[in-house]
């Protein structure tokens, strides 16, 4: 008598991408968790430089870097450790699930909220004003950044009463649908749309009176130093790295609010597996990719973060070797191939 075992087949197309969302799981996050604290410490280490230090927006960017640093502690890494100890105490414990969450929401407002103030910076520095440039000085600027990041702290407050561990389905998710509410408002408003839309408007406005005062001359041209604008191209593709990867995951979290009412059992394998990994993709990977590649995009866009870069890197007994090299060369080139001024500066015996 032959017995047949009942077996199942799963889809190609499911597999697959199953495959993948475990792949940014396994081998995506801890990349990116890795170049990102390199960049962040790298960062802070740059902006707390004697020659960053007296510059409004560098003090902005430093506060933001230890934001990030933030965002990437208690959310990709606590995000990765629960994956690769196949246990997650965010949904067991209430009052870790609650500090977690309110420590990464008050982070990234914060995170946002210094490069919108960079952008205001770098958009009052290029005024005719000297009133509104006043508000470039660093002093007025540590007090801004104070301000702002002890506001974001108290926003955040919410998460602590509407956030709650549910062990039977084995989240870490708002407890009531009026907490629900607010927290997706918190998103769009502060942590999203409110962001986007001034690090869009002020950038573009830079760019125009950065262009208008090309054309003035005499005393109507604003004389902004060579650092202030690369700290202003700096700032305008760490805006366009925001707004890409800030939109996916957006347009994820509005399809999964509109369909979080559909029953599970009305949808397919392939659809749920598709959707478990467009919110991997996005959420737990994508939504820190703004926190961790700040750093390399000051490095692309600016020659001088590049030179305070190598100014910490490399040695001090290095570089003054370099030096001492390279004026010993330019010695000897001059003495080899004398300039006109120095050609001048001959003085030749009188021919009787």
């Amino acid at each position: 008598m032959n017995y047949s075992l009942p077996t199942t087949t799963i889809d190609p197309a499911v597999e697959r991408l199953n495959t993948a969302r475990i792949g940014i799981q396994r081998f995506g996050q801890p990349i990116l968790f890795t170049l990102g604290m390199i960049g962040c410490i790298l960062n802070i280490a740059i902006f707390l430089r004697s020659s960053m230090r007296t510059n409004s927006c560098a003090i902005y960017f430093h506060a933001s870097s230890w934001a990030n640093l933030s965002c990437l502690t208690w959310g990709l890494f606590v995000s990765m450790m629960g994956y690769f100890l196949n246990y997650n105490p965010l949904t067991y414990i209430s009052v870790y699930c609650k500090v977690r969450y309110y420590i990464l929401t008050a982070s990234q407002l914060a995170s946002r909220a210094c490069v919108v103030l960079a952008c205001l910076d770098r958009f009052l520095l290029c005024s005719q004003s000297v009133g509104q440039r006043s508000f470039c000085r660093p002093n007025v600027a540590f007090k801004v950044m104070l301000v702002t990041v002890a506001s974001c702290a108290v926003l955040s407050i919410y998460v602590l009463v509407v956030y709650d561990s549910f062990p039977q389905a084995r989240q870490c998710t708002t407890s009531t649908a009026a907490g629900k509410v607010i927290d997706t408002t918190v998103l769009f408003c502060f942590n999203f749309g409110t962001p986007a839309l001034l690090m869009s408007t002020f950038s573009g406005l830079i760019i125009w009176r950065l262009k208008r005062n090309s054309t003035r001359v005499g005393r109507r041209k604003v004389h902004v130093r060579h650092r202030d604008l690369q700290l202003a191209t700096m700032l305008i593709g760490q805006v366009i790295l925001y707004i890409v990867t800030a939109l996916p995951f957006v347009s994820t979290f509005v399809y999964l609010t509109i369909t979080q009412y559909d029953p599970q059992s009305s949808k397919s394998a392939y659809r749920i597996a598709a959707e478990n990994l467009t919110l991997t993709a996005t959420g737990s990977f994508g939504t820190f990719i703004f926190n961790a590649l700040t750093f390399y995009v000051y490095t692309l866009t600016a020659p001088s973060f590049r030179r305070e870069l190598f100014k910490l890197i490399v040695p001090v007994c290095w570089m003054s070797q370099f030096v001492t090299r390279e004026q010993s060369q330019m010695t000897r080139t001059n003495r080899i191939h004398p300039s006109i001024r120095d050609a001048l500066s001959m003085k030749f015996p009188e021919q009787t």
